[in-house]
């Protein structure tokens, strides 16, 4: 990403949850810009809903005085999203998996999975002092002239 054609959509919001509402505005506001395909539109608006929970709930605690930041940008080849917080970040391989016969009935997990599944590549960073950014990815599949 980062081309001079590449389209970025970004925000940042408080840590509440009340905040989603104006997050899926911006997720709309982006998909039509992108031209995005139903099932497409459908799993980024879930990747960046599940992502941001996490990010509110988890990485900070639901804690108002830090912030989530989001990110979404498509250069026609690939859509990229970036959520960070202001949290102790965690380790992304370290989440058990929610598909696990011990894990079945135990809420949570199954956002990580969702997005591990649809996107292409998944990308956890912390930074020195606190805070974390999950870096995702989603390849289109853009057909070249023959």
């Amino acid at each position: 990403m980062g081309s001079a054609n590449t389209a970025v959509f970004e925000l940042t919001v408080p840590s509440r949850m009340e905040e989603l509402e104006t997050i899926q505005d911006l997720v709309e506001k982006a998909t039509k810009a992108f031209g995005w395909d139903e099932e497409i539109a459908h799993w980024i608006e879930l990747t960046v809903s599940e992502s941001t929970i996490n990010a509110i709930q988890h990485g900070n605690g639901l804690d108002p005085s830090k912030n989530v930041s989001l990110s979404l940008a498509c250069d026609g080849k690939s859509i990229e999203v970036i959520v960070e917080d202001q949290g102790p970040g965690f380790d992304i391989s370290a989440v058990p998996d929610p598909t696990d016969t011990e894990n079945l009935m135990k809420p949570g997990g199954r956002g990580i999975l969702i997005i591990q599944a649809f996107m292409d590549k998944v990308e956890m960073e912390r930074f020195e002092g606190g805070g974390s950014r999950l870096r995702m990815i989603k390849n289109l599949d853009i057909e070249q002239p023959a």
